[in-house]
């Protein structure tokens, strides 16, 4: 195992303490069954021909509660290995590339490096309790409000919302930046797009010190495959981090759990907060794995 894994498999694990909330909802739900199984489930569960709930408009009806089916890294989005802590080995989410790596520009790769040494450590948001941003924030659980103009997404961790509006208001001005930057939404068919300008570039884009920029575009789909299964991906466009725009999906669609908040146990109470004494863990972490 390489120093750079063995670092990113170590944050990993330093997670199940600077985000409990996030890692009591996986667990639950993925009880007395593995990851893999579940994703297996997940995949064999969009096979159904069931029909695509609608609004009025015909549109698809994209409400409800929706997990992410066998778990994802939160601390690299290509291909990694398991230990420290980590249940297992993971495969890369990069689809394209082909080769599953992203086309880092050779900066932005010594910038990652750096970030995964241990005196680095306390520059991770999350860890601060500052808002994931994004795309990492949809690796968590997520409940969805529709409405002809708008989708609402309030997001498991970090008591975070985005409002995606379909009214054809204004951008923000390219002045003002945001954590979870500004959203805009359109339809494709039967194909919800969102996309995403205006990030601020401040948060690490995983555990593993992946780097987003305050220039990065990103383009979500959110696709209905019936009526309990959703599959989304989105792709990045950073010219100031990257070669060339890609797309990363998870190897597993979203499962609809429910059609209110009260359908299913979900904890929005994130309990990090200000001072979080569990930076010190962290570190430590990283020095361990140093150390190996």
């Amino acid at each position: 195992m390489t120093r750079s894994v063995r670092l990113i498999t170590v944050a990993a694990f330093s997670a199940l303490w600077l985000a409990p909330a996030a890692a009591r909802q996986e667990s639950q739900f993925a009880a007395g069954r593995s990851l893999a199984e579940e994703a297996a489930a997940a995949r064999t569960r969009a096979e159904a021909r069931t029909p695509i709930p609608r609004m009025r408009d015909g549109r698809p009806d994209v409400s409800g509660n929706w997990r992410l089916s066998g778990g994802a890294a939160t601390y690299s989005w290509e291909e990694h290995l398991g230990g420290f802590g980590v249940a297992s080995a993971g495969p890369t989410l990069v689809v394209d590339p082909p080769d599953g790596i992203l086309p880092y520009q050779p900066w932005a790769v010594a910038e990652r490096e750096r970030r995964r040494r241990p005196e680095s450590a306390y520059e991770e948001n999350v860890a601060k309790c500052i808002l994931p941003g994004m795309p990492r924030m949809m690796v968590f659980n997520f409940f969805i409000a529709q409405s002809p103009d708008k989708v609402v997404i309030f997001h498991g961790t970090h008591l975070a919302t985005r409002v995606v509006r379909f009214d054809g208001r204004q951008p923000l001005p390219g002045s003002i930046r945001l954590w979870m930057g500004d959203p805009r939404g359109r339809w494709e068919g039967d194909t919800l797009v969102v996309e995403t300008t205006n990030l601020n570039g401040r948060g690490w884009g995983t555990l593993g010190g992946d780097v987003i920029s305050d220039a990065a575009h990103i383009v979500e789909r959110f696709r209905m495959i019936n009526a309990s299964t959703m599959w989304w991906e989105a792709t990045v466009t950073d010219p100031k981090v990257y070669t060339r725009p890609w797309t990363m999906r998870f190897p597993a669609p979203h499962v609809k759990l429910g059609t209110s908040p009260e359908d299913i146990d979900l904890d929005f109470e994130d309990s990090c907060h200000e001072g979080n004494v569990d930076l010190a863990h962290l570190k430590n972490l990283y020095d361990a794995a140093r150390r190996q």
